[in-house]
């Protein structure tokens, strides 16, 4: 026999990224309803028919009617698909949540909400075990029941379950434990996981698919779904990476007098595609004067304009102390004296310094506004 299907997990439709400016939040919360259509769209290039999601399929469990609506239509569009949703910590199938709203509120001929922890033959000699959480936290290992449950000889068993594999994600977002030989415990063709954001083995047939569309500035692949096939039971799973993210979060700390440093960021947001599509996140340290670190922020500034986003964290950048670090001919007379006071204070460090440096910059921006006058 041979059967595949897509593993996907950590929608979280619903997220709304309020940390961003407005437009960028609206676009982030839009491609996660869209990157729904591209996993269709590489189900369908594969003859797949049957996408399990291995819960948060919601950001939380109070959405409006209005995302859970457009979800549910979402999934029915694309009809030659079975969706498979699992309960995640993030909506936890408890009474008034998202899961409840979606039983009672009539679902698609082509979607199966999986809330009771039994196996379920979703396709001829094929047992999909689920593990549906009550809660956002557990103590107790939610994939435990699956050692003891049977199935008919010859038929293919499948896990679905939402946590941390014990010893794997030191990192994960909550306290929901999953033994880390639960695949061989439980006689398991494949352990569908989610929980951990990115695209990681958990064992040789335990995987995260990670989140499809990324999320968060993370060196954790994400943005992928798996394409997994099984020849049979106890046979090797075949899986395929598929690349589905929209957006391209990148996360790079650079040294200030490094004068290549953003050189290979440009590079690296070339190699990333459209810059529209990149969002960055720059940790900026070390020591420069005055003059460069004008030239460093004015460099900065045509970067945003350039892609999506743009974060930077300058607060580990330290101006030269000392009058060498003025540079240039922005500051004479009552101006020039103010500064050389101000870098002065620089030396002592620590919170007077931080001041200090403040001042000169906006002293220094002051001037600029003014056209470069030595009096404001």
């Amino acid at each position: 026999m041979q059967f595949r299907f897509m593993h996907t997990a950590d929608w979280q439709i619903g997220r709304q990224f309020s940390g961003f400016p407005a437009d960028v939040a609206a676009s982030l919360a839009e491609e996660r309803f869209l990157v729904v259509d591209r996993i269709a769209a590489a189900a369908r290039e594969r003859a797949v028919t049957h996408v399990l999601v291995a819960g948060d399929v919601l950001d939380k469990e109070r959405v409006s009617a209005q995302v859970l609506g457009r979800l549910l239509a979402k999934l029915a569009a694309h009809r030659g698909e079975h969706w498979h949703l699992l309960p995640g910590n993030h909506d936890p199938d408890r009474p008034g949540g998202v899961f409840e709203r979606m039983a009672g509120a009539g679902l698609p001929a082509n979607v199966t909400l999986h809330r009771r922890a039994e196996p379920v033959e979703i396709a001829p000699r094929v047992q999909l075990l689920p593990a549906p959480l009550k809660a956002k936290a557990t103590a107790l290992d939610p994939t435990a029941w699956m050692d003891a449950a049977t199935s008919p000889p010859g038929h293919l068993r499948i896990g679905l379950a939402h946590g941390s594999v014990a010893g794997f994600c030191e990192e994960g977002e909550t306290a929901v434990p999953i033994e880390a030989e639960r695949a061989r415990t439980a006689g398991l063709d494949f352990l569908a996981l989610g929980d951990w954001h990115g695209c990681r083995e958990a064992g040789p047939r335990a995987h995260y698919s990670g989140t499809p569309e990324p999320d968060r500035f993370l060196d954790n692949d994400p943005g992928q779904v798996l394409a997994v096939g099984l020849a049979g039971p106890g046979a090797v799973p075949q899986i395929e990476r598929i690349a589905t993210a929209r957006f391209v979060w990148l996360k790079r700390a650079i040294e200030a007098g490094d004068p290549l440093a953003l050189e290979r960021i440009e590079a690296a947001i070339s190699a990333a595609g459209q810059p529209d599509r990149v969002l960055l996140r720059l940790d900026i340290a070390g020591v420069l004067g005055l003059d460069a670190r004008g030239r460093l922020e004015s460099r900065l500034a045509r970067l945003q304009m350039a892609i999506r986003h743009l974060e930077v964290d300058l607060d580990e950048v330290r101006l030269e102390a000392g009058s060498g670090g003025l540079g240039g001919d922005w500051a004479a007379g009552e101006i020039a004296e103010v500064a050389s006071r101000l870098m002065a204070r620089l030396e002592a460090g620590g919170e007077e310094g931080r001041t200090a440096t403040d001042a000169l910059l906006r002293l220094r921006s002051l001037v600029e506004e003014r056209g470069g006058g030595a009096r404001p």
